[in-house]
């Protein structure tokens, strides 16, 4: 659901009007309905001073943590549990980095990230005692030292030392080592703490509103109050709405201005290489064997909370970074005495094309105005590695892959058709940056095939489509690998599907499967011809270990290395669990591939799915995977062995046998652990099971309450579990953006935030988990027709009837040679199906050019006053005298509009357009007297200028504001005219009568 903003009160100034909630130099903070920060700002140096205040007050714990961990402070914070993460900061040399990408910045973007910072420590020094986390802690005596200028670009830096392919390369190396090289493709998964996402453009020809659609989710392991930090930033030049990565001034992921937006996936590049390099001690230092390089080193004390410390020495070469071992290892290496040999492992970053540039799209964006302007403020980016696409109001649609990265560049190019970005396998790799670990195909097909289907059915894909794929919880590529796992097994008779499901767990409808999305090799069948070598000949594990035999066997049938594992635990099956079992399966079997919160189903598939990934882990080759991963613990989220193959087991399901694993004797045993685990009790639904609460970088911190989420790790709704270590979310879309081109007003967004920030008592977390979205304004307190507003409640004379919601404006004075009191003046608001035939006859008119919609079909004449009768900023209004229409006064809220792009909006601006139907007999000063009415209804309701943007070719009109008393402002560009803008204070008119 797509919900716009009530309309609720803001802060009061000290005359009682509303004002900004803080301000500083140059910029002022509003904040949404739904406490969403607006900077606003007179010029970017300011505007990033604003932004890094607000984000100390909202984020305060978040900041500083992340600000430690840049440093290598972390575990001063956090406790000792951080030293592992600060020992890889340092090595990485984050600190230095970041340094000396300031120092190659340009002035401009020196300027931007030194105001930001300065904003952020201001903020830091007077709410850092009162922070909530810091009191529960006990650290509101920890004194809070100032950002540097290029603290930002270390937070950054750090917060993405871990979403590159190095995490990838680790795992790669550990399967490599301890099953060989034939796992590794198998073992192949989205790593279960990467960044992943959806984003989605939709062409102007394909989207309902004319104009592109972009939709996007990006996938993270959420911390806090989550990475992404909705904003809207405004200048007189700029006016833009994002999400802006926490600790980092702007919005370089996801963002739009008036008419350009963009959106990022995770490219999924190899950002690095690594190598076993081996050294030798000579004379008390480490030298490269091969080359002779000497390892540069310098010692370096990590302190933690609780008076813990830990000596250790930093490593380098030329080009790379030694990674830190377990502290058991790095004391060997520190111990060595000469002539010692051993091996490091060291981490060859891809090379910054231009340092200067690494951060420049972060103040570049704020101005783009076409999607070639992206493009180019993208092109020097450096971290992380982006899939990005864009697009403008003029229907220009850009893809481009930025970052450092190994292989091919993917330079901007154009998009024609729909395009679906869900970090899968580029189309031709060979053309392409190298990659790892990129998604299954199944999100990117399920999205296309939705998208499709909108158009197929509707001739366009609307806003309720993106985000009913965003929402989307099907997994069907699960029940045709169901059917196939379960092919070879004797299912017993049940003759009632939805009682079988409730005795082993699940109340839920049985529905048919569908048929697979996506034709794929049979369960078992095998990845190359009989007569072909197998992979499993490069193995480069033990010298000892036996290669799996895949010469025979029955489809689906373990080589005899496999039945050895097997007997491990051969199942002890009686005839009352079989049955039990296949009950099971029957459920299974029927199900259909659904992971909606409200599934019974899904919740039986998800703990069966961890008993199948137990047995792999229990009785395969793969058991080798269940010891120590032999790296530090930062580590672990990456390299868990039980995590990682629940993750691929699709592909092990469709390779393993190949590899001498059983997988339907593992699927059958699953079963039969489910029945006999859970006898005759209901499981919950998947939503009960499927809690997703925000990670608190410090366990001691109390948890926000969890909500229930629908969705799977392979689902569109990517709220992903680690198979095999129980059903609560790891990764969840951190985020959900729609923007749409055609309308400013048209931008919508969530996030999984569990504060509520500002006048809603409600947090984000809530809505974002019953799948709504938020209006994204840039906004402002706006004055108001009729209605309490945000500038106060309505005086007695504009109060709405009971019936339809008039306002009477009052009755017109008499006439000169009249006594009686004029007619009475009415607005009612359109009603487009009963109004539409006489708006139409008004507009179509020639000396109504100007209104815009000569020419139109009162059907179209329709559709934009039901745009307008939904909308929650702009209104229309029929003005009636003594009940008979005479003309249209239509209202709209500025910041909601693109007129507010183009001037500084102030709190109680209302913007007006007015059209006065031809009648044969007009009355003398009726124009002049419903100006008054009007005017005088808008100051009692609130508003305190008055905007008007009339053609400026339209010289009656402009003659007749400035008679009204209206002062002219510049003229101003917007969509389809040039426009005179003109304002008029109201605020104190009716004290003053």
């Amino acid at each position: 659901m797509l919900s716009a903003p009530a309309r609720t009160g803001s802060e009061q100034s000290d005359a009682g009007r509303p004002g900004p909630e803080r301000s500083g130099p140059g910029w002022r903070l509003w904040r949404d309905p739904f406490g969403v920060p607006h900077v606003q700002a007179d010029d970017l140096t300011a505007l990033a001073h604003g932004h890094g205040y607000v984000t100390g007050v909202d984020r305060a714990w978040h900041v500083e943590v992340l600000r430690h961990r840049a440093e290598g402070r972390s575990a001063e914070l956090v406790g000792p549990d951080g030293l592992d993460g600060d020992h890889l900061t340092l090595a990485a040399d984050v600190p230095g980095t970041a340094r000396r990408w300031w120092d190659a910045a340009s002035a401009q973007d020196r300027e931007f990230f030194a105001a930001y910072a300065r904003g952020i420590s201001e903020a830091l020094a007077e709410t850092w005692p009162g922070t909530p986390e810091v009191r529960e802690l006990g650290l509101t005596e920890r004194t809070v030292r100032p950002w540097d200028p290029w603290t930002p670009m270390a937070v950054h830096l750090d917060a993405h030392l871990l979403t590159g392919s190095l995490p990838e390369q680790l795992w790669r190396r550990r399967v490599r080592r301890e099953l060989g090289d034939a796992w590794v493709p198998v073992l192949d998964a989205e790593s279960p703490a990467a960044a992943g996402s959806n984003a989605w453009l939709i062409p102007g020809e394909l989207s309902a509103s004319g104009a592109p659609l972009l939709a996007a989710d990006p996938h993270r392991v959420v911390e806090e109050s989550g990475p992404y930090q909705p904003v809207c930033l405004s200048t007189p030049d700029v006016r833009v709405r994002g999400l802006a990565l926490v600790g980092l001034p702007g919005v370089p992921h996801f963002g739009r201005t008036e008419s350009a937006a963009w959106a990022i996936t995770a490219a999924m590049t190899t950002t690095e290489h690594i190598a076993d390099l081996a050294v030798e001690n000579r004379d008390g230092a480490w030298y490269v064997a091969t080359t002779g390089e000497r390892l540069e080193h310098r010692s370096v004390v990590l302190r933690a909370r609780g008076s813990v410390e830990r000596a250790c020495l930093l490593r380098s070469c030329a080009a790379g970074f030694v990674l830190p071992g377990t502290p058991a290892a790095e004391a060997v290496l520190d111990a060595a005495v000469p002539g010692t040999a051993t091996t490091v492992t060291v981490v060859f970053p891809a090379p910054t094309a231009d340092p200067a540039r690494a951060f420049s799209a972060c103040r570049e964006l704020l101005s783009a105005r076409t999607a070639d302007d992206v493009m180019e403020a993208v092109s020097g980016w450096a971290v992380p590695c982006n899939d990005v696409v864009a697009a403008d109001r003029d229907g220009s649609c850009r893809h481009t892959v930025t970052g450092s990265f190994l292989g091919a560049a993917e330079p901007p190019r154009p998009l024609h058709g729909i395009t679906v970005r869900a970090n899968q396998r580029p189309s031709d790799p060979c053309a392409s940056a190298a990659r790892l670990a990129c998604a299954p195909p199944h999100r990117a097909r399920r999205a296309t095939h939705l998208l499709d289907a909108a158009v197929a059915e509707h001739g366009a894909v609307c806003h309720e489509n993106l985000l009913a794929a965003q929402l989307d919880t099907a997994a069907p590529h699960w029940p045709p690998l169901l059917r196939e796992l379960f092919a070879d097994a004797s299912p017993t008779a049940v003759s009632d599907p939805v009682a079988t499901v409730a005795r082993v767990g699940s109340t839920g409808p049985v529905r048919t499967a569908p048929e697979p999305d996506v034709a794929s090799r049979p369960v078992g069948a095998p990845s190359r011809p009989a007569d072909e070598p197998s992979a499993a000949g490069a193995r480069s594990g033990p010298a000892d270990a036996q290669e799996p035999d895949m010469a025979s066997g029955p489809v689906g049938a373990p080589s005899a290395a496999g039945a050895a594992s097997q007997r491990k635990g051969e199942s002890r099956t009686t005839n009352a669990s079989a049955e039990a079992a296949d009950s099971v399966r029957a459920a299974l079997l029927n199900w259909d591939g659904s992971m909606a919160a409200g599934s019974w189903t899904a919740s039986l598939f998800a703990v069966w799915r961890d008993a199948f990934v137990h047995e792999l882990m229990r009785t395969t080759p793969l058991s080798v995977l269940s010891g120590p991963t032999g790296m530090p613990t930062v580590w672990d989220p990456f390299l868990h062995g039980p995590g990682r193959v629940g993750l691929a087991v699709e592909n092990i399901v469709r390779h393993g046998p190949d590899l001498g694993v059983d997988v339907r004797w593992c699927a059958r045993t699953a079963l039969e652990r489910v029945a006999h685990e859970h006898p005759g009790t209901a499981l919950p639904p998947w939503g009960a099971l499927h809690l997703y609460t925000p990670w608190r970088s410090d366990p001691a911190l109390t948890a926000a309450d969890p909500v229930p989420v629908g969705g799977d790790a392979d689902c569109l709704l990517a709220a992903g579990t680690l198979p095999g270590t129980g059903p609560a979310c790891v990764r969840v879309p951190a985020a959900r953006v729609l923007w749409d081109l055609a309308d400013p007003a048209a931008s919508w967004w969530i996030t999984p935030d569990p504060v509520a920030r500002g006048e809603c008592t409600e947090p984000p977390l809530h809505r974002w988990s019953r799948g709504e979205m938020d209006h994204a304004l840039p906004w402002v307190p706006a004055g108001s027709v009729g209605r309490s507003s945000a500038m106060g409640p309505a005086g007695p004379a504009g109060s709405a009837s009971s019936s339809g919601g008039s306002i009477d404006l009052g009755a017109l004075p008499p006439l000169p040679d009249q006594s009686a009191p004029g007619p009475r003046v009415t607005l009612r608001p359109v009603e487009p199906g009963r109004d539409a035939a006489a708006i139409h006859e008004w507009v179509r008119a020639p000396r109504a050019r100007f209104w815009g919609m000569t020419g139109w079909t009162r059907e179209r004449v329709r559709e934009v006053y039901e745009y307008l009768d939904a909308s929650p900023t702009h209104h229309a209004w029929l003005l009636e005298l003594d009940g008979t229409p005479m003309g249209i006064f239509q209202s709209y809220e500025p910041h909601a509009d693109p007129v507010g792009a183009t001037y500084r909006v102030e709190p109680g601006d209302l913007g007006v357009h007015v059209l006065l139907a031809p009648v044969r007999t007009r009355r003398p000063g009726l124009t002049a007297a419903l100006g008054r009415l009007i005017i005088a209804q808008l100051a009692r309701c609130g508003t305190r200028r008055i905007v008007a943007e009339p053609d400026v070719s339209n010289d009656r009109a402009v003659a007749r504001l400035i008679a009204t008393g209206f002062e002219l402002g510049p003229t101003i560009r917007l969509p389809g005219k040039t426009g005179q803008l003109a304002f008029l204070r109201v605020d104190g008119l009716i004290e003053s009568r």
